[in-house]
C-alpha cells in the first residue's frame, strides 16, 4: 500500500518556504507524523505531530488574545475631555496588569510546547532516517541541531554588538557614520543570516527525505 504520507510530508515542507500559506504547513506536518507514527508504530512520531497541533492551535489562541486585549484596552482608555494630568483610572491599570499576565503565561506555554515540538521533530528525523534506511532525514535533523546553535550563538552576538555601538560611532564623521552603522548591522546579524541558511537546508533535506521514503520499509 502507498504511504501517502511521504506526499503529504514533502508538500508540507514545500509550504512552510511558501509566504502566505505556510501556516498551513505546520498542519500537513503535523498530520504527516502522526500518520506515519501509525504506520510505523513508533509513538515519537505521534507526539511529535500532536505537539505541532498544539504548537498550532497556541498560536491561533495569540492572535486571538492579542485582537481581544486590544479592544479591552480601548474601552478601558480615558475619554479625550479627561485632563492630561489626572491619573489612570484604577480599572484601566488593572486590565493592563491582566493582561500582562496573561501573555507572560500563554508566552512561557508557548514557548515550552515549542521547544518541546523542535526537539521532537528533531528525535524523529534520526529515528525515521533509522527506520526507512533514509540518510537524509539524518542531514535534516543535524541541520536543524546547527540551526538551533547558530541562533543560540547570535542572542549574544546581537546583544554585545548592540552595546557597542554608541563605542562605535563615538568620534565617527557623518559621512562615515552610515557605513559604520551598516558594519555594525552585518556584524550583528551574521549568525541569524547562517542560521537561516542552515534552516533553509534543513527544509530543503526533510522534503527529500519525505519524497524518497520506500513504498516498504527495509529490513
Amino acid at each position: 500500500m502507498e504511504r501517502v504520507y511521504k506526499w503529504l510530508g514533502g508538500i508540507g515542507y514545500i509550504l512552510t518556504l511558501i509566504p502566505y500559506v505556510n501556516f498551513i504547513a505546520l498542519i500537513l506536518i503535523a498530520i504527516t507524523w502522526i500518520m506515519m507514527g501509525r504506520d510505523t508504530q513508533q509513538r515519537l512520531f505521534t507526539v511529535t505531530g500532536i505537539l505541532m497541533i498544539i504548537a498550532f492551535a497556541m498560536s491561533i489562541a495569540v492572535v486571538g488574545a492579542i485582537f481581544a486585549t486590544v479592544g479591552a484596552i480601548f474601552t478601558a482608555i480615558p475619554g479625550a475631555a479627561r485632563p492630561p494630568t489626572e491619573v489612570l483610572p484604577p480599572e484601566f491599570l488593572k486590565k493592563i496588569l491582566a493582561f500582562a499576565g496573561i501573555y507572560v503565561a500563554i508566552g512561557v506555554a508557548a514557548a515550552a510546547v515549542g521547544l518541546a515540538s523542535l526537539i521532537a521533530e528533531i528525535a524523529s528525523h534520526f529515528r525515521a532516517s533509522g527506520i526507512f534506511q533514509n540518510t537524509w532525514f539524518k542531514v535534516g535533523g543535524w541541520l536543524r541541531i546547527a540551526t538551533v546553535i547558530m541562533v543560540v550563538i547570535a542572542i549574544p552576538v546581537m546583544i554585545l554588538t548592540a552595546m557597542s555601538v554608541p563605542g562605535g560611532l563615538k568620534g565617527v564623521l557623518p559621512s562615515m557614520a552610515a557605513g559604520n552603522i551598516f558594519a555594525l548591522f552585518v556584524k550583528m546579524l551574521w549568525p541569524l543570516l547562517i542560521a537561516g541558511i542552515l534552516g533553509l537546508l534543513a527544509t530543503i533535506f526533510s522534503i527529500v527525505a519525505f519524497f524518497t521514503i520506500p513504498e516498504e520499509t527495509l529490513a
